[in-house]
Protein backbone atom coordinates (compact mmCIF):
# COMPACT_ATOMS: atom_id res chain seq x y z
CA UNK A 1 0.00 0.00 0.00
CA UNK A 2 2.98 2.33 0.45
CA UNK A 3 3.72 4.38 -2.63
CA UNK A 4 4.78 7.63 -4.15
CA UNK A 5 1.61 9.65 -3.68
CA UNK A 6 1.35 10.04 -7.47
CA UNK A 7 2.29 6.47 -8.40
CA UNK A 8 -0.29 4.68 -10.57
CA UNK A 9 0.68 1.25 -9.24
CA UNK A 10 -1.62 1.06 -6.23
CA UNK A 11 -5.37 1.40 -6.13
CA UNK A 12 -5.69 2.91 -2.63
CA UNK A 13 -3.44 5.12 -0.50
CA UNK A 14 -4.02 7.17 2.66
CA UNK A 15 -1.65 9.33 4.67
CA UNK A 16 -1.92 11.42 7.81
CA UNK A 17 0.59 14.14 8.67
CA UNK A 18 0.93 16.45 11.68
CA UNK A 19 3.56 19.16 11.18
CA UNK A 20 4.71 21.62 13.82
CA UNK A 21 5.88 24.20 11.28
CA UNK A 22 5.20 25.20 7.71
CA UNK A 23 5.79 22.83 4.82
CA UNK A 24 5.80 23.62 1.10
CA UNK A 25 5.62 21.00 -1.63
CA UNK A 26 8.46 21.91 -3.97
CA UNK A 27 6.79 20.84 -7.18
CA UNK A 28 3.43 20.41 -8.83
CA UNK A 29 2.42 16.81 -9.40
CA UNK A 30 -0.47 14.83 -10.86
CA UNK A 31 -1.68 11.24 -10.78
CA UNK A 32 -4.25 8.89 -12.23
CA UNK A 33 -6.29 8.85 -9.04
CA UNK A 34 -9.02 10.76 -7.29
CA UNK A 35 -7.85 12.66 -4.22
CA UNK A 36 -9.65 13.73 -1.05
CA UNK A 37 -7.73 16.06 1.26
CA UNK A 38 -9.00 17.04 4.72
CA UNK A 39 -7.44 19.90 6.67
CA UNK A 40 -7.84 18.90 10.33
CA UNK A 41 -5.90 21.76 11.96
CA UNK A 42 -4.27 24.91 10.62
CA UNK A 43 -4.48 26.65 7.26
CA UNK A 44 -2.88 25.73 3.95
CA UNK A 45 -2.71 27.13 0.47
CA UNK A 46 -3.79 24.68 -2.22
CA UNK A 47 -2.99 25.08 -5.92
CA UNK A 48 -5.03 23.19 -8.50
CA UNK A 49 -4.21 23.98 -12.10
CA UNK A 50 -4.31 27.77 -12.39
CA UNK A 51 -6.45 28.23 -9.26
CA UNK A 52 -5.20 29.10 -5.78
CA UNK A 53 -7.30 28.38 -2.68
CA UNK A 54 -7.01 29.01 1.04
CA UNK A 55 -7.89 25.80 2.91
CA UNK A 56 -8.84 26.14 6.57
CA UNK A 57 -9.45 23.54 9.28
CA UNK A 58 -12.51 21.50 8.37
CA UNK A 59 -12.24 22.24 4.64
CA UNK A 60 -12.17 19.35 2.17
CA UNK A 61 -10.33 19.41 -1.15
CA UNK A 62 -11.52 17.23 -4.05
CA UNK A 63 -9.22 16.56 -6.99
CA UNK A 64 -9.96 14.61 -10.15
CA UNK A 65 -7.36 12.43 -11.89
CA UNK A 66 -4.74 14.25 -13.96
CA UNK A 67 -5.23 17.59 -12.18
CA UNK A 68 -1.91 19.34 -11.57
CA UNK A 69 -1.71 20.41 -7.93
CA UNK A 70 0.41 21.09 -4.87
CA UNK A 71 0.13 22.59 -1.37
CA UNK A 72 2.04 25.31 0.46
CA UNK A 73 2.22 26.97 3.86
CA UNK A 74 0.49 30.11 5.01
CA UNK A 75 2.88 32.09 7.23
CA UNK A 76 4.75 28.98 8.38
CA UNK A 77 1.67 27.66 10.23
CA UNK A 78 1.62 24.16 11.75
CA UNK A 79 -1.08 21.89 10.40
CA UNK A 80 -2.60 18.42 10.48
CA UNK A 81 -4.18 16.81 7.45
CA UNK A 82 -5.39 13.57 5.86
CA UNK A 83 -4.94 12.82 2.18
CA UNK A 84 -6.21 9.76 0.34
CA UNK A 85 -5.94 8.62 -3.26
CA UNK A 86 -7.84 5.87 -5.04
CA UNK A 87 -8.53 4.86 -8.61
CA UNK A 88 -11.92 4.22 -10.16
CA UNK A 89 -11.42 0.45 -10.32
CA UNK A 90 -11.04 0.30 -6.54
CA UNK A 91 -14.75 0.97 -6.09
CA UNK A 92 -16.00 -0.93 -9.15
CA UNK A 93 -17.63 -3.66 -7.06
CA UNK A 94 -19.37 -1.05 -4.90
CA UNK A 95 -20.64 0.79 -7.98
CA UNK A 96 -22.06 -2.47 -9.33
CA UNK A 97 -23.78 -3.21 -6.03
CA UNK A 98 -25.22 0.32 -5.77
CA UNK A 99 -26.92 0.35 -9.16
CA UNK A 100 -27.82 3.88 -10.21
CA UNK A 101 -25.70 5.56 -7.52
CA UNK A 102 -22.77 7.68 -8.70
CA UNK A 103 -20.10 7.30 -6.02
CA UNK A 104 -17.84 9.77 -7.80
CA UNK A 105 -20.41 12.53 -8.26
CA UNK A 106 -18.66 14.76 -5.70
CA UNK A 107 -15.74 15.12 -8.13
CA UNK A 108 -17.88 16.21 -11.07
CA UNK A 109 -19.94 18.95 -9.40
CA UNK A 110 -17.45 21.73 -10.10
CA UNK A 111 -16.16 22.08 -6.54
CA UNK A 112 -12.52 21.93 -5.51
CA UNK A 113 -12.65 23.24 -1.95
CA UNK A 114 -15.67 22.49 0.21
CA UNK A 115 -16.41 24.33 3.45
CA UNK A 116 -18.84 22.46 5.73
CA UNK A 117 -20.22 22.86 9.22
CA UNK A 118 -18.11 21.65 12.18
CA UNK A 119 -20.48 18.70 12.62
CA UNK A 120 -20.08 17.58 9.03
CA UNK A 121 -16.32 18.15 9.10
CA UNK A 122 -16.14 15.93 12.18
CA UNK A 123 -18.13 13.24 10.39
CA UNK A 124 -15.66 13.25 7.49
CA UNK A 125 -12.71 13.24 9.90
CA UNK A 126 -14.16 10.18 11.66
CA UNK A 127 -14.42 8.34 8.35
CA UNK A 128 -10.87 9.36 7.46
CA UNK A 129 -9.67 8.04 10.81
CA UNK A 130 -11.34 4.69 10.14
CA UNK A 131 -9.62 4.45 6.77
CA UNK A 132 -6.29 5.41 8.33
CA UNK A 133 -6.60 2.85 11.13
CA UNK A 134 -7.44 0.06 8.69
CA UNK A 135 -4.83 1.01 6.08
CA UNK A 136 -2.66 -2.09 6.63
CA UNK A 137 -5.46 -4.64 6.94
CA UNK A 138 -5.51 -6.71 3.75
CA UNK A 139 -7.95 -9.44 4.79
CA UNK A 140 -11.10 -9.70 2.64
CA UNK A 141 -13.20 -8.26 5.47
CA UNK A 142 -10.69 -5.45 6.07
CA UNK A 143 -10.62 -4.45 2.41
CA UNK A 144 -14.41 -4.67 2.23
CA UNK A 145 -14.79 -2.46 5.29
CA UNK A 146 -12.46 0.13 3.77
CA UNK A 147 -14.49 0.24 0.58
CA UNK A 148 -17.71 0.66 2.54
CA UNK A 149 -16.26 3.54 4.56
CA UNK A 150 -14.85 5.23 1.47
CA UNK A 151 -18.19 4.89 -0.33
CA UNK A 152 -20.00 6.42 2.65
CA UNK A 153 -17.57 9.34 2.63
CA UNK A 154 -17.98 10.03 -1.08
CA UNK A 155 -21.75 9.91 -0.92
CA UNK A 156 -21.73 12.30 2.06
CA UNK A 157 -19.44 14.71 0.22
CA UNK A 158 -21.75 14.69 -2.77
CA UNK A 159 -24.67 15.54 -0.51
CA UNK A 160 -22.71 18.31 1.23
CA UNK A 161 -21.77 19.91 -2.08
CA UNK A 162 -25.34 19.96 -3.29
CA UNK A 163 -26.46 21.49 0.00
CA UNK A 164 -23.74 24.09 0.35
CA UNK A 165 -22.57 25.18 -3.09
CA UNK A 166 -22.75 28.81 -2.02
CA UNK A 167 -20.22 28.16 0.75
CA UNK A 168 -17.47 27.04 -1.60
CA UNK A 169 -14.46 29.31 -1.40
CA UNK A 170 -13.63 31.06 -4.65
CA UNK A 171 -10.26 31.41 -6.27
CA UNK A 172 -8.18 34.54 -5.79
CA UNK A 173 -8.09 36.57 -8.99
CA UNK A 174 -7.00 39.91 -10.33
CA UNK A 175 -7.55 41.40 -13.81
CA UNK A 176 -3.84 41.91 -14.39
CA UNK A 177 -3.04 38.41 -13.16
CA UNK A 178 -5.84 36.95 -15.26
CA UNK A 179 -4.47 38.73 -18.33
CA UNK A 180 -1.02 37.31 -17.62
CA UNK A 181 -2.46 33.82 -17.15
CA UNK A 182 -4.33 34.09 -20.45
CA UNK A 183 -1.18 35.16 -22.26
CA UNK A 184 0.84 32.32 -20.71
CA UNK A 185 -1.82 29.76 -21.68
CA UNK A 186 -1.61 30.92 -25.31
CA UNK A 187 2.19 31.20 -25.51
CA UNK A 188 3.60 28.54 -23.16
CA UNK A 189 5.26 26.79 -26.10
CA UNK A 190 7.42 29.86 -26.68
CA UNK A 191 10.48 31.02 -24.77
CA UNK A 192 8.72 33.14 -22.14
CA UNK A 193 10.46 35.59 -19.85
CA UNK A 194 9.04 37.65 -17.03
CA UNK A 195 9.77 40.77 -19.08
CA UNK A 196 7.80 39.37 -22.04
CA UNK A 197 4.76 38.59 -19.91
CA UNK A 198 4.88 41.89 -18.02
CA UNK A 199 5.09 43.80 -21.30
CA UNK A 200 1.94 42.08 -22.56
CA UNK A 201 -0.06 43.25 -19.53
CA UNK A 202 1.55 46.73 -19.43
CA UNK A 203 3.16 46.59 -16.01
CA UNK A 204 6.74 46.33 -14.79
CA UNK A 205 8.29 42.91 -14.20
CA UNK A 206 8.71 43.69 -10.49
CA UNK A 207 5.07 44.72 -10.08
CA UNK A 208 3.80 41.65 -11.93
CA UNK A 209 6.06 39.37 -9.93
CA UNK A 210 4.78 40.72 -6.61
CA UNK A 211 1.14 40.85 -7.71
CA UNK A 212 1.16 37.36 -9.22
CA UNK A 213 2.66 35.86 -6.08
CA UNK A 214 0.22 37.75 -3.85
CA UNK A 215 -2.86 36.75 -5.82
CA UNK A 216 -1.99 33.12 -6.57
CA UNK A 217 0.77 32.16 -4.14
CA UNK A 218 2.87 31.07 -7.13
CA UNK A 219 5.75 32.73 -8.87
CA UNK A 220 5.29 33.38 -12.58
CA UNK A 221 7.90 30.70 -13.32
CA UNK A 222 6.04 28.12 -11.21
CA UNK A 223 2.81 28.92 -13.02
CA UNK A 224 4.40 28.62 -16.46
CA UNK A 225 5.86 25.26 -15.49
CA UNK A 226 2.49 23.98 -14.29
CA UNK A 227 0.90 24.89 -17.65
CA UNK A 228 3.74 23.28 -19.58
CA UNK A 229 3.65 20.09 -17.52
CA UNK A 230 -0.08 19.73 -18.05
CA UNK A 231 0.39 20.05 -21.81
CA UNK A 232 3.33 17.62 -21.79
CA UNK A 233 1.34 15.05 -19.87
CA UNK A 234 -1.40 15.15 -22.49
CA UNK A 235 1.07 14.77 -25.35
CA UNK A 236 2.77 11.80 -23.72
CA UNK A 237 -0.57 10.11 -23.19
CA UNK A 238 -2.18 10.74 -26.57
CA UNK A 239 0.63 10.95 -29.10
CA UNK A 240 3.71 9.06 -30.24
CA UNK A 241 5.83 12.20 -30.35
CA UNK A 242 9.46 11.81 -29.42
CA UNK A 243 10.40 13.11 -26.00
CA UNK A 244 12.52 15.85 -27.55
CA UNK A 245 9.58 16.96 -29.68
CA UNK A 246 7.29 17.06 -26.64
CA UNK A 247 9.86 19.16 -24.79
CA UNK A 248 10.09 21.61 -27.68
CA UNK A 249 6.31 21.79 -28.13
CA UNK A 250 5.91 22.66 -24.46
CA UNK A 251 8.47 25.43 -24.41
CA UNK A 252 11.42 23.67 -22.79
CA UNK A 253 14.78 24.67 -24.18
CA UNK A 254 16.35 21.23 -23.86
CA UNK A 255 15.16 17.66 -23.49
CA UNK A 256 17.29 17.28 -20.35
CA UNK A 257 15.60 20.25 -18.66
CA UNK A 258 12.16 18.95 -19.59
CA UNK A 259 12.96 15.45 -18.31
CA UNK A 260 14.23 16.84 -15.03
CA UNK A 261 11.17 19.04 -14.47
CA UNK A 262 8.78 16.24 -15.43
CA UNK A 263 10.40 13.77 -13.04
CA UNK A 264 10.32 16.31 -10.20
CA UNK A 265 6.58 16.75 -10.79
CA UNK A 266 5.58 13.12 -11.26
CA UNK A 267 8.31 10.90 -9.87
CA UNK A 268 8.84 9.40 -13.33
CA UNK A 269 10.84 10.21 -16.41
CA UNK A 270 8.72 11.09 -19.48
CA UNK A 271 9.60 7.73 -21.05
CA UNK A 272 8.61 5.78 -17.94
CA UNK A 273 5.40 7.78 -17.52
CA UNK A 274 4.35 7.03 -21.11
CA UNK A 275 5.01 3.30 -20.64
CA UNK A 276 3.02 3.20 -17.41
CA UNK A 277 0.12 5.10 -18.95
CA UNK A 278 0.01 2.84 -22.03
CA UNK A 279 0.22 -0.23 -19.83
CA UNK A 280 -2.75 0.94 -17.79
Amino acid sequence: MLEYVYSPHYDFYIDKAKRTSGYDMKFFHFHKKYEVYLEVEGTRRYFIGDNAYIVNAGNIVLIEPDSVHKTASVEDMPHTRYVLNFNQDYLACMADALDGVDLLACFSLGVHVLQVSPRKAQAIESLMAKLWESRDCETPSGVGQRKLVLSEMLLSLGDYIREQRDSVQGKMTDKTVEAAQTYIASHFAESLSLDDIAGQVYVSRHYLSRLFKKRTGLSVVEYVNSIRLTAAKGMLETSGMKIGSVAEACGYGTTAHFSRMFKEATGFSPQHYRKLYNKQ
